[in-house]
């Protein structure tokens, strides 16, 4: 049911979301089928690739938690399942005792963390603008700008 409900989407998806669907017919035990095959996702930052572990998950919610009925739920429902798909980091494969008898264990490894530091918190800092009632209720406040606290260590 979750394969046809993408295959019927297919052009929607590729058109307003870069998801491409595609149906090809392959050999299973000398019998001709026809099978779905994701061929591309979007690219939602240069250089974050989603993990792959992740797609079936996100492949079975695009199909069952999306309205896609009407057409504001719809995109709102896409969305948010792309959104989920793209967010998820590699965890840290396993605990270990020094790690469980720290206050906060690690659940990233070194490496997730080196690339959430160097390429998403740069990427956030430049390219998130907060919707205008979010910087106005204190939600997303400025902290600081980079170029004024330049200016002020310049004069001492």
């Amino acid at each position: 049911e979750a394969a046809k409900c993408l295959a019927e989407k297919a052009t929607m998806l590729e058109e307003y979301f870069s998801i491409k669907v595609e149906k090809r017919k392959v050999l299973k035990k000398n019998k001709e089928v026809s099978s779905l095959f994701i061929t591309g996702l979007p690219v939602l930052l240069d250089g974050h690739v989603p993990q792959p572990h992740a797609l079936p998950l996100f492949l079975i919610r695009l199909a069952t938690e999306v309205d896609w009925s009407d057409e504001q739920p719809c995109f709102k429902g896409v969305c948010r399942e792309i959104a989920s798909f793209y967010a998820e980091l590699p965890t840290a494969p396993t605990i270990d005792e020094e790690s469980e008898n720290r206050e906060s264990p690690d659940f990233i490894d070194d490496e997730a963390k080196k690339y959430v530091r160097h390429t998403l918190f740069p990427a956030i800092s430049y390219l998130l603008v907060p919707p205008q009632r979010l910087a106005n209720n204190g939600t997303a406040v400025k902290l600081a700008n980079l170029n004024s606290l330049y200016k002020v260590f310049e004069r001492c």
